[in-house]
């Protein structure tokens, strides 16, 4: 289907509120089909620019790699077309192709020099340093084994000046510390990236730290390495971005006597190998997860099964340790022996052989947030913590596996009560992971969602919906999403639906969800519960072929004789949330009568003894009389005053659309009659709204000073006044 340009332009823009994935991918890949089409060469330009970054960020550099070409030869053909910032933006990004051209096995090493040649010569050509240059020259030397020219040019770089076109302050040391690692020269290493672990880029600190590791473990460093493992770890366990980064990190459980907590990190990741960014990244994880399951082999435990979580609606099937090591082992060795091929040597089977080897240095580290040394009394709570942490070290000794993971899910609670939120996390991971492997179901089911409420207390709420999905969809041992019911243990399902619903925040799914728990309370009889949930998923961007059905149910619901009886709040917020999408599907006159309801509901006079919100009984005299009242805390309105505020701003604008400017004018002076909350408070802003509809209406009808005076106390603009469409909400 053809487009025009207008049309192709905002196709463009709604890319930009994508998030990364396929989609934003697909959509990308349409706008610049269009724009050649329609022969929009500069436009195309600065499309594929800017999808060349999308795409490199995205994990799909052979995409990038296309897009960045075109615009190449485009500007070599034309470069007085594309502008001043151009050529610093394809000089940009050409360090970009390089660093990806090196792994992949399938692109001739050639390509990767003739890259170089040509950055080489368009920086001379623009009078740049040449750091970048050498930068990148060293980094393909390096990964090919050439670790002498890698030398050379390492030397080069250090002794050349820095520019704009140079990377950053944190990527530079992160790719130096790469190379003197490769060198064996780990002190040098820790002097140029330690001052690093500060930078804050897209990709630091969790490269730096990452790269860190192993020069730290050999130097004897051993505090600093676990830093910069719980560091650089937080940073990458939610982002398939950082497998190679993740692959250093197994290597260090090894490396410092903590491979369980190395098994751990496979369990969790192994499923990053379906869509691993590049083959290198995925023969260097699986090469150091080997090394992680000998270790484990090594101490008997080879018969010991693994369980994998469930990820884009599939699990891996269970397996043992000894097993996935001879899988991964061969995945590693093909891997390596495709860039052999490419690059002419034997370098990466060589270095993937040695990360499959690799064994302890040093003495162990304690590294488990179940480790006695990681709780000084110095720590806030120390005084609940330790003591529990010592019974979960006395339950393994006394070999009571099963008293020592319940103990684990102690520890991970106490934690998370005294505001240490990022070591609950982590415990209540270490937890599930032990109760699953003993078959305790029911106790990891109630860990798992300790685990979510401490993700949500991190501000992890995307993580903390990942789990608690997870909890309520999965059938344990199944992988199948088959689980319905009540999950013994915890609380009811309609409560866990509606909270699920609550972090996920926005969209059809959040939708779903607070609907499921709608219909949950409404089968427990818990009406005020059911309102509010059923107006949780009208306010949250539904799925519109879901609308009619939450409109029917929402219809019942207030219909029904218990609902007299809910909070008057719940009553007409629920009638608020159906007329935002009445409004928003442009039946406005069934939006009008919803308002008119909700309206009707918060000034009515309330029975003595009639509930409220908070439980308790109103005193009678009506929701009018509400109108100034605060909260019990003292801190601004109350919710039925705001809801009132909003319901009459909504229903001026709604009454001026209709054609109705007397019921408008006069809805739109009851809303700022209802007390604003102070200077701070959102009503503010519904007040506001209210005023541009009476400023137009008493324009219309030539009462200009009046307009006037509303005009100057709401701070109302000319502009403003021009743009008003309808009902904001």
């Amino acid at each position: 289907m053809s487009r025009t340009e207008q049309q192709v332009r905002e196709l463009y823009r709604t890319t930009f509120a994508m998030p990364k994935g396929p989609a934003k991918f697909a959509a990308l890949e349409e706008v610049m089909r269009h724009a050649d089409a329609l022969g929009l060469v500069e436009f195309a330009f600065d499309v594929r620019m800017n999808a060349t970054s999308v795409f490199q960020h995205g994990w799909v550099p052979a995409k990038a790699f296309l897009a960045y070409s075109w615009c190449l030869a485009a500007y070599d053909r034309e470069p007085e077309r594309f502008g001043a910032g151009a050529e610093h933006r394809l000089l940009w990004n050409i360090k970009w192709m390089i660093y990806s051209v090196h792994q992949f096995p399938e692109i001739p090493l050639g390509r990767a020099h003739d890259l170089l040649d040509d950055m080489e010569r368009r920086y001379r050509r623009g009078g740049h340093s040449m750091h970048a240059v050498l930068q990148h020259r060293g980094l393909i030397a390096e990964s090919v084994g050439e670790l002498d020219r890698a030398q050379d040019f390492y030397e080069q770089m250090s002794r050349t000046r820095r520019d704009g076109l140079s990377d950053c302050s944190g990527c530079v040391p992160s790719s130096q510390v790469r190379t003197l690692v490769a060198l064996g020269r780990d002190e040098e290493a820790i002097r140029i990236g330690e001052p690093a672990r500060t930078s804050g880029c897209s990709e630091q600190p969790q490269w730096i730290n990452s790269e860190l590791l192993l020069p730290y473990v050999r130097a004897g460093r051993g505090a600093q390495a676990v830093e910069a493992h719980r560091t650089a770890y937080r940073r990458i366990r939610d982002n398939p971005h950082h497998l190679a980064e993740l692959a250093l990190h197994l290597l260090f459980c090894v490396h410092t006597g903590n491979a369980l907590r190395g098994l751990d990190l496979v369990e969790r990741h192994l499923s990053w190998l379906d869509d691993a960014r590049t083959p290198l990244a995925e023969g260097e994880f699986a090469a150091a997860a080997v090394a992680v399951l000998s270790e484990l082999e090594r101490h008997g435990e080879g018969g010991r099964t693994l369980r994998f979580p469930t990820a884009k609606g599939r699990r891996r099937p269970d397996v043992t340790v000894a097993a996935l090591a001879v899988e991964l082992r061969e995945r590693a060795r093909g891997i390596a022996a495709r860039f052999d091929t490419r690059n002419g040597n034997d370098h990466q089977s060589t270095r993937l052989g040695r990360w499959m080897a690799a064994g302890p240095i040093g003495e162990p580290l304690p590294l488990s947030v179940f480790s006695t040394a990681a709780h000084t009394d110095s720590e806030p709570g120390a005084e609940r913590v330790r003591p529990l942490v010592e019974r979960v070290a006395a339950a393994t000794a006394a070999g009571d596996l099963a008293t020592a993971a319940r103990t684990r899910v102690a520890v991970a609670e106490a934690l998370l009560e005294v505001k240490r939120t990022q070591e609950a996390q982590e415990a209540a991971e270490e937890a599930v992971r032990e109760l699953n492997r003993l078959g305790m179901t029911e106790d990891a089911d109630r860990c798992r969602l300790l685990l979510a409420h401490a993700y949500a207390d991190g501000r992890l709420r995307r993580e903390a919906a990942r789990h608690l999905r997870s909890l309520l969809d999965d059938e344990p041992g199944s992988g199948t999403g088959s689980r319905t019911g009540e999950i013994p243990g915890l609380p009811p399902r309609p409560e866990l639906e509606d909270l699920l619903g609550r972090w996920l925040g926005y969209g059809p799914e959040a939708s779903r969800r607070h609907a499921a728990a709608a219909r949950g309370f409404a089968a427990a009889g818990r009406t005020a519960e059911r309102l509010a949930a059923l107006r949780r998923a009208l306010s949250c961007r539904p799925d519109p072929a879901t609308v009619g059905a939450l409109l029917a149910d929402a219809e019942a619901a207030l219909a029904g004789a218990e609902a007299t009886a809910a909070p008057v709040e719940d009553r007409a917020g629920l009638r608020f949330a159906c007329a935002r999408v009445l409004y928003a599907e442009g039946r406005t006159e069934e939006a009008a009568g919803q308002l008119e309801a909700a309206r009707a509901l918060l000034t009515a006079p309330t029975p003595v003894g009639a509930a409220t919100r908070d439980g308790a009984a109103d005193a009678g005299g009506g929701r009018a009389a509400a109108a100034g009242r605060e909260t019990t805390d003292g801190t601004g309105l109350d919710e039925a005053v705001r809801l009132l505020g909003d319901v009459l701003a909504g229903l001026a604008s709604i009454r001026l659309l209709l054609g109705a400017p007397d019921a408008a004018e006069e809805a739109a002076r009851a809303a700022l009659n209802v007390p604003a909350g102070g200077e701070d408070d959102p009503w503010d802003e519904t007040a506001w709204h209210a005023a541009v509809v009476l400023v137009r209406i008493l324009r219309a009808r030539g009462a200009t000073a009046e307009a006037e005076r509303v005009t100057a106390e709401y701070e109302v603009t000319e502009d403003e006044l021009e743009a008003w469409t309808g009902w904001e909400n």
